[in-house]
Order: structure tokens, then C-alpha cells, then sequence
């Protein structure tokens, strides 16, 4: 049975306040955010660029950061780079959200170890659920280049390892996922992994292409 101690422990680490520095140069989106996120307890800071994001990091150091890859002055790929090259602010979780389509961008930031990657539009709720977990759960980092393999990993469970030659590869900011398949449904059990991979729906993501072949 708990102490009267350990409970107060206990209250105070479940209502800490969580620190989120939002790097994104879309004044309207930070706006929404930053409301929601305040009403539910977080501490928001907000960047426009990238120098002012790494400004901000060297004055306090976040508990997650929420970068979007355009930034002017620096970019996503600069702040990721100084990131790796302080001790201090190596191990900060970041979510990268973002909607770009543009592959010389996304290359950029692509080789650098992040903890989440989605996609824009993402609900408020959403990213004040996926901040809580990233907190409270810290996730292995991986570059963008290796979530591939996390995807095909997703794929081969929801479909029973029943699309062959399975292959998932990201083009020019697009994620395609090749392979072949005895069935319709299958494809779309495929499909349906990825999307969740992303936590998007089928109307909302047009960056993601099923390429694989029935029959």
C-alpha cells in the first residue's frame, strides 16, 4: 500500500507541467496549438524560423519539440543539426509535422534520428495525446529513412505476410509501398497499416501510394 509520501509523488509527476517549443512558421496553426495545448496544461513556446528555434533551446530546454522542416532562416535540418551536436538537448524528443511535399527538403531532414513523424492536418487532440506519450514513453529515435522498415514490419502483421516482394520506399516526399498480393482486401489491409503508421485518414493523406499488384 502506498504512503501518503509516495502518492504526492506520485500527483506531482503526472501534473507536471510539460514544456513544447512548436518550430513552425504558420502563425495561425501556432495559434490554434498553442490554445488547446495551453487549456490542457502545457507550457507552449513558439519559433518562426530557425534561428529563433535554436535561440529558444538554448534558453530552455523543451521536454518535446515540434519542428516543421520549412522553417526560414536555418530550416528543420538546421535545428536537427545543432540538436545532434549538444549533449544537453541530444536526447529531446521530436515530432516532426509537416504537410511538404518538396523532396529537397524532406531529404534533408531525412537522416537525422527523430521520435515521430506526421503528417499536417493533425488535430490539436492528437498532438497533445502524441506529446503525453512521447513524455511519458520516450520512443527509440529513427531517421525517416528507417521508419520504412517500421512500416513494412506493420504491413506484414495486419496483412499475415500475404503481399510478396513487400517494398516501401519514400519518392520525392511521396510513401509508396510496392509488393503483390492474392486479393483486393488484402491491398487495402496494407493500406490501412500505413495510414495508421501516420494516424491519417484516407481522405486526408495524398502523400501515401499503394503500388501494389493484384492478382
Amino acid at each position: 500500500m502506498l504512503n501518503r509520501e509516495a502518492v504526492a509523488q506520485l500527483r506531482s509527476k503526472s501534473s507536471k507541467c510539460i514544456r513544447v517549443l512548436i518550430a513552425d512558421p504558420d502563425e495561425p496553426l501556432q495559434a490554434v496549438y498553442r490554445e488547446t495545448l495551453t487549456q490542457r496544461g502545457f507550457e507552449v513556446t513558439a519559433a518562426f524560423s530557425g534561428l529563433q528555434c535554436v535561440a529558444r533551446l538554448r534558453e530552455c530546454i523543451p521536454d518535446v519539440l515540434v519542428l516543421e522542416p520549412q522553417l526560414p532562416w536555418g530550416g528543420g535540418d538546421g535545428v536537427l543539426s545543432v540538436i545532434g551536436e549538444v549533449p544537453a538537448l541530444a536526447n529531446i524528443p521530436v515530432i516532426v509535422l509537416t504537410s511538404c511535399r518538396d523532396s529537397r527538403v524532406l531529404n534533408r531532414v531525412s537522416r537525422f534520428p527523430i521520435s515521430d513523424y506526421q503528417i499536417k492536418p493533425l488535430p490539436p487532440d492528437r498532438l497533445a495525446a502524441k506529446l503525453r506519450t512521447l513524455v511519458t514513453h520516450p520512443r527509440l529515435h529513427f531517421s525517416l529513412v528507417e521508419q520504412t522498415d517500421h512500416i513494412e514490419c506493420a504491413i506484414a502483421r495486419r496483412t499475415s505476410d500475404r503481399v510478396r516482394n513487400l517494398h516501401v520506399e519514400t519518392v520525392d516526399g511521396r510513401v509508396i509501398v510496392r509488393g503483390r498480393c492474392e486479393s483486393q482486401q488484402v491491398k487495402q489491409l496494407a493500406l490501412a497499416a500505413v495510414l495508421e503508421a501516420f494516424e491519417v485518414s484516407e481522405s486526408q493523406c495524398d502523400r501515401i501510394e499503394s503500388a501494389i499488384e493484384v492478382g
